[in-house]
């Protein structure tokens, strides 16, 4: 028999197989920041095929959880979802889902749940027109204050068993008067953090990772996984 260690765990040469995350998108920026936030934990691009719910204006957290939980109903549907991830029907995976976007005080917390679709404008071009229609509805806007903003993000992980678990970050600046940088996606071109001179687009994605909204958010759901004894309490996310 195993002998059980000071935290109820069994000791010995094996152990359980650590927990891993597929996420609810096709946006492979988010797959990308996301690996780099969680890590040293695994997350995967949700495969190919999957349709998400489209997303609606009550809040980031239930379009959240829309999606991770139809991600999680696909999963159950076709365990071929999985098995072509290198998962296991049964093995320890959480299904992993986001909501985010930009919040700008003087414009009543607009473009908030419609951040992504603010322009109307599908396709390789709809950031640019986003951030674009944001910076003219803000003319004659001036200061810290009449710019003030914070990025949102409230993300959800869902059981093979559809229990819930969420939380959220933010992360506070102000709107600059015209797109700067070159990295980042999104808003990032005319977000500047507090606390900084530089827009998000201008930040190494190193920096980013730690500080950003996502990464906030991220912490938090770690914590909270770990609370409820579904993450172990070892290596896991840095603090930024």
């Amino acid at each position: 028999m195993s002998a059980r260690d000071a935290r109820g765990g069994e000791t010995g040469a094996a152990q359980a197989p650590a927990v891993r995350f597929v996420l609810a998108s096709g946006n492979r920026h988010k797959a990308r920041e996301f690996g780099a936030i969680l890590a040293p934990l695994r997350v995967d691009a949700m495969p190919a095929g999957v349709e998400l719910p489209p997303e609606g204006s009550e809040s980031f957290a239930a379009n959240a959880r829309a999606k991770a939980e139809a991600l999680a109903r696909a999963a159950a549907a076709d365990p071929a979802l999985l098995t072509g991830l290198g998962l296991e029907p049964g093995g320890p995976v959480l299904y992993l889902a986001d909501d985010s976007g930009l919040e700008v005080e003087a414009l009543g917390w607009a473009p908030g749940v419609m951040s992504a679709r603010y322009a109307g404008v599908d396709g390789p071009g709809a950031d640019r027109a986003n951030y674009e229609r944001l910076l003219r509805e803000m003319r004659g806007l001036v200061g810290p204050l009449g710019r003030r903003a914070r990025f949102v993000c409230s993300v959800v992980a869902v059981t093979p068993a559809m229990t819930y678990h969420t939380a959220s970050g933010q992360w506070w600046g102000a709107i600059a008067e015209a797109p700067r940088g070159e990295g980042g996606f999104g808003y990032d071109p005319v977000f500047v953090p507090e606390g900084s001179t530089l827009s998000v687009a201008e930040w190494p994605q190193a920096a980013k990772d730690r500080s950003s909204h996502r990464a906030r958010a991220g912490r938090a759901l770690i914590d909270v996984l770990r609370g409820e004894g579904l993450l172990h309490a070892g290596p896991g996310p840095r603090p930024g």
